[in-house]
């Protein structure tokens, strides 16, 4: 399932807003740092479970 750029965007604003690091993101997450980088790059084909994860995350609020 593809992670767009706006999502992508998305992840970035959020985990800025809510000042987080990468590896806490990525834990919060349940995935490894290197695959929060291609989320947070837009255009990755992510699994099913990365993307459920990756929208889930969005939609909780602060």
């Amino acid at each position: 399932m593809l992670i767009t750029e706006d999502h992508a965007r998305k992840v970035r604003r959020k985990r800025a807003d809510l000042m987080l690091t990468k590896k806490e993101t990525a834990k919060k997450l349940g995935i490894k740092p290197q695959t929060l980088t291609k989320v947070e790059q837009g255009n990755y084909d992510a699994p099913k479970r990365i993307y459920q994860s990756v929208m889930d995350w969005l939609l909780e609020d602060y």
